[in-house]
């Protein structure tokens, strides 16, 4: 078999395969004879007509079957004799086939490009700030008291603002053809953020039981989709009063709220908790930001394969955050082409940013032990709370190990081009002791 090479770019290539006669025989032999113990001809028995009447009657169907089955084979060989990595199903072109003679095609494909590496050890980068401040702890315990909230109902007097109000709803659209809206359970804050104003004043100073009825414009901007751009009219009655008390912060709190001996221990381990984020995000940071110096250093193409393969993850995680907000995606009115080929730069240099990685980490011979991913497999089933061997076999089955695997080949990359680096102090900035 005969292969020429044809770098048509720095990451595609053309291969142009010639298999001699005598090669491809007796693959086309199999195809035929396949044919024959299979073929029903009339006046012979099943299998039994002669050769060359089979192929005059299943000609094309033989043809067809020994060409994808060649081509496959032969490109297949071709590629692993040229020491090849073809990133997609090859683009089959100039298919020549006939009796006694040399078969010829073309395979066109895209492989990951060769590229020189820039100089990876070394590179200077300033110090992420990881200074917590006092307020930064106050604010989480905060959100502590926030949590441990209780809500009180209120029997001596009307709503006003402050309040949660439990009320059922009736909501009917100003435009017409559209569903009525009815929930008999909502909790709303009366003059809290994301309540309407129309709320807040119209449920100030009523009773319960008493019924309200209003009109709310929603503006086009507004974040449920269903309701932006529409003027709804309310019949609300208001069920309940309740206002919202936070414990104090002091031991018993402390106490009730985790492992804490006080509120003054409380606040230390709050703050040791900040401090491992903020160490952990800057870490997060200035392995991006050394990544980028590297993009920045390296000239090269990527594969569209890999920048297609990236914009459809960026789409799907895109519609994937807006159902978990309640926005269907097929409620807005977006271009979802457009959006996609607005993502396409972003797309590009994710794949250049994968490329460099797997290019060190190959040059550096970062390997994954068996260990190392079933600590991340037992990491990954605690996160989701279900059983080691039921994520270990869903992993298997889709080819998620080796996803996994890579990520944590990637995340070792990341270290070391961390470690490797100039990491400057800035003027007055306070490190961590």
């Amino acid at each position: 078999m005969k292969v020429e090479v044809n770098l048509l770019s720095s990451c595609k290539t053309e291969l142009g395969i010639e298999v001699e006669a005598e090669r491809w025989k007796p693959d086309y032999q199999a195809v035929c004879q396949k044919y024959l113990r299979q073929s029903r001809v009339p006046g012979f028995r099943p299998g039994r007509a002669p050769l060359p009447i089979v192929q005059q009657r299943y000609g094309d169907s033989i043809r067809a079957d020994f060409l994808e089955a060649a081509v496959r084979k032969y490109f297949t060989e071709a590629v692993e004799s040229e020491s090849l990595t073809p990133l997609s199903l090859p683009k089959i072109a100039d298919v020549d086939f006939a009796p006694g003679q040399p078969f010829t095609f073309k395979a066109t494909f895209e492989v990951p490009p060769a590229l020189e590496l820039p100089d990876y050890r070394g590179l200077e980068i300033e110090q992420v700030p990881t200074e917590v401040k006092d307020e930064e702890v106050e604010a989480v315990l905060e959100q502590l008291r926030e949590q441990s909230a209780v809500y009180l109902p209120v029997e001596d007097r009307p709503a006003q603002p402050g309040d949660h109000a439990v009320i059922s709803l009736e909501g009917k659209y100003s435009t017409a053809g559209r569903e009525d809206i009815r929930d008999d359970d909502v909790t709303c804050e009366l003059g809290g953020e994301g309540t309407p104003q129309e709320f807040t004043d119209n449920l100030s100073g009523a009773q319960c039981g008493e019924i309200r009825t209003f009109s709310v414009t929603y503006g086009d901007d507004h974040p449920n989709r269903q309701l932006a751009g529409h003027q709804m009219n309310y019949r609300v009655e208001l069920k309940a009063v309740k206002q919202k008390r936070l414990p104090e912060l002091d031991d018993e709190f402390a106490k009730d709220a985790g492992v804490y001996s006080s509120v003054e221990d409380m606040r230390s381990k709050v703050r040791a908790d900040c401090v491992e984020r903020k160490e952990k995000a800057a870490r997060s940071e200035m392995q991006s930001r050394l990544v980028d110096l590297l993009v920045e250093d390296t000239s090269f193409d990527v594969p569209e394969v890999l920048v297609e393969e990236q914009l459809e993850s960026r789409l799907k995680d895109t519609m994937q955050a807006l159902m978990m907000q309640g926005v269907h995606p097929s409620t807005l009115k977006l271009d979802w082409n457009q959006f996609r080929e607005q993502q396409r730069e972003k797309a590009v240099l994710d794949v250049k940013r994968a490329i460099l990685l797997e290019d060190i980490a190959e040059k550096e011979q970062l390997t994954v032990s068996d260990e190392e991913l079933e600590e991340e497999i037992a990491r990954i089933a605690q996160g989701a709370d279900q059983p080691i061997e039921a994520v270990r076999s869903r992993l298997t089955r889709d080819g998620g190990a080796a996803r996994i695997k890579n990520t944590i080949r990637n995340r070792k990359c990341l270290d070391l081009i961390l470690r490797l680096a100039s990491v400057k102090t800035p003027p007055g900035l306070i490190v961590q002791p």
